[in-house]
């Protein structure tokens, strides 16, 4: 059996050992980093390719949704379950927008830990229906979780594209404006044409509609799909 391979990111040291320690004893479970600053993580993601990143919500030079997102962009296949003290809507949903596949208190005993870890790992989401948000969270997990792999197989051109850009171009072929697709990804409409701008410049395009065909594969399909409004400049 191939070892899950786990992160742990926590500026409590004695916390972060005493998770360590009890993960250690698991035989499918294998920590192979260490984080207790926020802008160690995503170069422990990137070098360790874990499968689950246990985050905390509050650490030093960190900015939760920035960081999932990175995340999420360097190695899709990592899925985070935020493990903290802070149980209020607001980081309980920053969390969901971020990415996060779970959410759990530190309260919580071992076994609950290493149920919610196989159940994101496995490509569930987890977090205690107790919990004010639970059920916002859950929904934007799941809304978030498309895979975009198949876009890129076997389509050499957006190959180039980040897993967001990758997003990004899919909601534009389904006719969102950047307005939409900024409130569906938690983005602002700035970040979105930012975006755009690189999603151009990469695939040697100047509009949306020439952008989308790309994605599409078929011409003949994405002219069915679009609305009107993908023809608008950007």
């Amino acid at each position: 059996m191939v070892p899950t391979k786990v992160v742990i990111a926590d500026d409590h040291t004695l916390f972060r050992e005493g998770i360590k320690r009890m993960l250690s004893l698991e035989k499918d479970i294998l920590v192979v980093g260490e984080a207790s600053k926020g802008d160690e993580v995503t170069k422990l993601v990137e070098r360790t390719k874990p499968d689950v990143l246990l985050l905390d919500l509050k650490m030093p030079k960190a900015d939760i949704v920035q960081t999932l997102l990175e995340v999420k962009d360097l190695n899709p296949a990592t899925k985070v379950l935020v493990l903290t003290a802070f149980s209020e809507d607001e980081n309980i949903l920053n969390a969901a927008k971020g990415g996060a596949r779970g959410y759990v208190l530190k309260g919580i005993d071992f076994p609950t830990l290493l149920r919610a870890i196989k159940t994101v790992h496995s490509g569930g989401v987890w977090i205690d229906k107790e919990l004010p948000a639970a059920d916002a969270f859950e929904e934007i997990a799941q809304d978030q979780s498309i895979d975009f792999g198949d876009a890129r197989e076997g389509n050499e051109a957006v190959k180039v594209l980040t897993r967001r850009e990758l997003e990004i171009l899919r909601l534009v072929a389904e006719g969102l404006t950047n307005e939409e697709i900024g409130k569906k990804i938690f983005i602002s409409e700035k970040t979105v044409k930012t975006h755009l701008t690189n999603i151009f410049d990469k695939l040697k395009v100047n509009n949306r509609f020439k952008a989308a065909l790309m994605i599409m594969g078929r011409p003949g399909n994405a002219d069915l799909m679009f609305s009107a409004r993908t023809t608008k400049s950007q």
